[in-house]
């Protein structure tokens, strides 16, 4: 990824340059270096890292980051192309399954494979629910499998080798 982006547009008469530096810092029509961290929105999720920016005059750009690829949203529109961006929304009902796959990490399977059979099945089943083109019934029937599935392949794996470690 590169170490510095820059965004340049135009909203009626103000021009804006929004800059990227270091996966961390931001700032608008150079202006002082912001830390991201400080400025997350509340509508980031598992799938999406959304940041509110602010442009001045009370006018917000939202920076997004969906698989470690960065955009700079305005008003509703990717900044660099003018399409519609619309930020990932993973439904309320899916988070009983992030929870699921906690306790399962807690009960199961610890560790780090625990952890990262956890932290896939999480967004797998965020990345699912989220998914606008599948019917509701579908998502849940889906998401009720994987979790199945995997908390199956984490009890046989935890089993093996807790049977090899007593011998």
């Amino acid at each position: 990824m590169a170490n510095k982006r820059e965004w340049n547009f135009t909203e009626g008469e103000n021009t804006y340059n929004v800059t990227f530096e270091k996966n961390k810092f931001i700032s608008v029509n150079g202006s002082e270096p912001v830390k991201i961290a400080k400025i997350k929105s509340k509508e980031s999720n598992i799938l999406e890292a959304v940041y509110d920016v602010d442009l001045g005059d009370g006018k917000i750009a939202k920076l997004c980051m969906r698989k470690k690829e960065f955009t700079l949203v305005y008003d509703g529109k990717n900044v660099e192309n003018g399409q519609p961006y619309e930020i990932t929304n993973v439904p309320k009902w899916a988070f009983v399954f992030e929870v699921l796959y906690i306790v399962n990490f807690f009960l199961i399977m610890g560790g780090a494979l625990g952890a990262c059979v956890s932290l896939i099945g999480a967004v797998v089943s965020a990345t699912i629910a989220s998914n606008k083109k599948m019917n509701g019934v579908v998502k849940v029937v889906l998401c009720i499998g994987l979790y199945a599935v995997l908390t199956v392949i984490s009890y046989f794996v935890a089993s093996s080798v807790a049977a090899t470690l007593r011998k």
